[in-house]
């Protein structure tokens, strides 16, 4: 998300340069009216405004070129940014996203009542001793019951053990390749920053460019 507002505000700041270019070039056209210099107006101050206004309407469609770079240059910078870096964020999301749901998946499937079974067996067991010691002429039938329950609930505990067993071998697994992942991390921000130096080194040439050009042109006074 700070990703992503970071790359709309770059957008925003694109769009105010092409607002800047717009207010120049619409000041190129009106400002006669304020500082007459045209060639065809002899007036005392057409003649005194002349050279200096000319030399300022040169730097200001200099400025005007600056912003209008800057503007593309911040285009460019901000489709590489979204078309790449943006989407390795957003798929390093989903990968913990992804990490999140199957320990959630796990900690459902886990869910056995192995201690129950345990308890019952026991209990069951205690009971089949009993019975084994007692005379009772049903205690035959009984105890071949409480076997077969026995065997049943200690067959279960091993089906769930296993179960157990493979859920967590499972998410071992799914875990273990979840540890790439973590070069995804370098991968992204060692990409946003090659590009960021890139097109900064584009902005900073253009700065340069038009310090070189306006400061020593511009003049400041009669």
């Amino acid at each position: 998300m700070l990703v992503e507002r970071y790359e709309k505000r770059q957008q925003q700041v694109a769009y105010d340069n092409g607002k800047f270019v717009e207010m120049i070039k619409g000041f190129l056209l009106l400002n006669g009216s304020l500082y007459p210099h045209s060639e065809e107006d002899s007036s005392i101050i057409g003649n005194n405004n002349k050279d200096d206004m000319n030399s300022i309407n040169d730097s200001l469609d200099r400025v005007s070129g600056f912003f209008n770079k800057s503007s593309q240059v911040l285009i460019d910078e901000s489709y590489a940014i979204n078309t790449s870096v943006l989407e390795k964020f957003k798929n390093y999301l989903d990968y913990l996203y992804s990490l999140q749901e199957l320990f959630e998946r796990s900690r459902k499937l886990l869910a056995n009542n192995i201690t129950q079974l345990q308890i019952r067996i026991h209990d069951n067991e205690q009971k089949y001793n009993k019975l084994s010691s007692d005379d009772a002429d049903i205690k035959g039938s009984e105890l071949a019951k409480l076997r077969q329950v026995i065997i049943n609930d200690k067959q279960e505990i091993f089906q769930q053990l296993n179960k157990d067993w493979l859920i967590k071998d499972c998410v071992l697994e799914e875990y273990l390749m979840f540890q790439e992942t973590q070069y995804l991390i370098s991968e992204m921000w060692v990409e946003w920053c090659k590009g960021r130096y890139k097109f900064q080194d584009k902005i900073f040439e253009l700065h340069d460019n038009l310090n070189n050009e306006v400061v020593n042109d511009m003049p400041l006074s009669r």
